[in-house]
């Protein structure tokens, strides 16, 4: 059985894109496979699959329950888990990575120059520079993806 649910330090609510989470087994290969929800078995690499989609996750408790068979007298033994997913950024989930878009803007008018350009030059051949401002851009960040390992 594999319980999951979000960290209460991440926040109250946030919506994963394209949640997988993987299920691996050591000893001997299983024989078949139950699972609920529904997953995916790959018996030559011990591995089982659950392809979540997209799933918006609170700090309520999910399960994922598993039973794999295994030959009589040979019962394959829990490995780890992985969980893979994409979290796009949000007001109430927002990524900060520290790194923003700027464009630089003329000013248009007799405006005093707001330049904050540490490598802006005084003058620019010879005359007076032209009034300017840094505009940030609006950016969506997107983490491209995410993992998780947990070992028995």
């Amino acid at each position: 059985m594999i319980e999951y649910s979000l960290n209460p330090a991440f926040g109250t609510e946030a919506s994963f894109h394209n949640l997988i989470i993987l299920a691996f087994s050591k000893g001997p290969r299983s024989t078949g496979c139950q699972t609920k929800p529904s997953g995916t078995q790959y018996k030559d690499k011990s591995l089982v699959v659950w392809r979540l989609g997209d799933v918006a996750l609170t700090q309520t408790w999910h399960k994922i329950i598993c039973r794999l068979n295994g030959a009589e007298g040979a019962a394959p033994e829990p490995g780890h888990i992985e969980a893979r997913w994409e979290l796009q950024s949000t007001d109430s989930v927002p990524l900060r990575s520290g790194i923003s878009l700027s464009t630089l803007e003329l000013s248009k008018g007799k405006e005093v120059s707001t330049s904050d350009d540490p490598f802006a030059d005084d003058t620019i051949g010879g005359s007076s520079v032209v009034p300017t401002r840094w505009v940030e851009l609006e950016a969506s960040r997107k983490l491209v993806a995410g993992r998780y390992e947990a070992k028995a």
